[in-house]
């Protein structure tokens, strides 16, 4: 019923009560019989107008919370609930553009928004947002963004972004952010960013950044990965992490308890080779480069990645095992000449922030012979090449056999 119906109900209904009550005062009069109202305990005819179903709707002062079973509403306060939406909580409500209410029970959806100043417990779907200003326990559903001001129990889907400012125990799937301050025990998957205030026990999955201000228990795949102690691991570019008991895998990890080598070393090719170690022994990345000087020539330099393990052998001794890539040029990078080495060789700790290393390497060089200024591979060494192929689109490549050794400090 519409709210101008409403009022010509009710003020035909008092009306009515009013014009009986005059009937009754007369017919008792004839009657010469008077009736105390104390002694009957009846309430006047106000009080009756006001507690009649048709009024109380549009009390909104000092009303108590109620509970409905069904309501249905075009905007708030313009509904089957009227101007006191706001102290109703519904089982079940269907809002044409958008409601508010008390509470939702069971199920509520609308076109475009809904907001419930106390819990929600069940399923909510809205065309742009679920505003929800107690707990969730169920599932929200928006095209924009969910957001509730305390704990989410439960699942909430949403286009854009997810908020909750208590505890998340369930599922949060956005398509930009989710966010929490609190503890998150499930699953935040997003295109963009997820955020954790505190513990993570679950994973983290993002397009862009994963963040978690304290501990994670489970995983984190991301562009960028931040926790503090991870029990599990790191999938990303950069990895970041104060201790970690799992492996971070990603382009450059950094553990702060971790492995972190500056290493100075030369090969059969460029005798002056600097790198970076980071991550954990288990698995770390390795940034470098290096350089041999030519008399009355530009210099020949390299830079490059690899990959690498480092199990213990002994007290002191680790074995290396490495893959890496780097680009030799001559100047300008102008060409493509990619040496290719694996890596397998000892490491030997002379104390706590020094270690020696050592070992053979196996080389595979794949360069554009069309080319003609690549820098001479061997000028202070004379290894073998043991083979060389030439293959279509102007590529070649040799490999031999080679060295590596120089010392770390950590």
């Amino acid at each position: 019923m519409h709210t101008f119906s409403k009022i010509l109900a009710t003020a035909a209904l008092l009306a009515f009560q009013a014009l009986e009550a005059g009937a009754q005062s007369s017919t008792e009069s004839q009657n010469t019989s008077t009736v105390s109202p104390e002694s009957e305990g009846d309430q006047s005819n106000e009080a009756k107008a006001v507690n009649n179903p048709l009024v109380r709707v549009f009390t909104l002062k000092g009303a108590d919370t109620t509970t409905v079973s069904m309501q249905f509403s075009f905007v708030p306060f313009v509904g089957t609930n009227g101007t006191n939406s706001g102290n109703v909580i519904n089982d079940v409500s269907f809002n044409f553009l958008g409601g508010y209410s008390a509470g939702t029970r069971a199920f509520e959806m609308a076109g475009l928004f809904n907001i419930n100043r106390g819990d929600m417990t069940g399923v909510q779907l809205a065309g742009l947002f679920n505003q929800v200003g107690g707990k969730v326990d169920g599932v929200q559903l928006a095209g924009l963004f969910n957001s509730n001001l305390q704990t989410v129990r439960g699942v909430q889907l949403a286009g854009l972004t997810n908020f909750t400012t208590g505890t998340v125990d369930g599922v949060q799937l956005a398509g930009l952010a989710n966010f929490s301050p609190q503890y998150v025990k499930g699953v935040q998957l997003s295109g963009l960013a997820n955020f954790s205030g505190k513990d993570l026990e679950g994973s983290q999955i993002a397009g862009l950044a994963n963040f978690t201000a304290h501990d994670v228990r489970g995983s984190q795949v991301g562009s960028f990965n931040y926790a503090r102690k991870v029990d599990g691991f790191q999938l990303g570019i950069i990895n970041y992490a104060d201790s970690m008991s799992g492996v971070p895998v990603g382009l450059i990890s950094f553990v702060r308890s971790g492995y972190q080598t500056i290493e100075i070393s030369a090969n059969e090719v460029l005798p002056m080779n600097l790198a970076l170690r980071t991550g954990k022994r288990e698995f770390y990345n390795i940034l470098f480069a290096g350089i041999r000087p030519e008399l009355n020539e530009q210099p020949t330099w390299a830079f490059g990645y690899g990959v690498g393990t480092s199990p213990k052998l002994g007290r002191n001794v680790f074995l290396n095992i490495e893959a890496s890539s780097e680009q030799l040029s001559k100047g300008r990078v102008e060409a493509l000449n990619l040496v290719n080495r694996l890596y397998v060789g000892a490491d030997v700790q002379l104390s706590k922030k020094l270690a020696v290393f050592a070992g053979p390497t196996l080389n595979l060089r794949v360069f554009d012979d069309s080319f003609a200024g690549h820098p001479e591979l061997f000028t202070y060494t004379n290894p073998q090449i043991r083979n060389e192929n030439i293959y279509p689109e102007d590529i070649s490549s040799q490999w031999w056999w080679g060295f590596r050794a120089g010392f770390r400090i950590f």
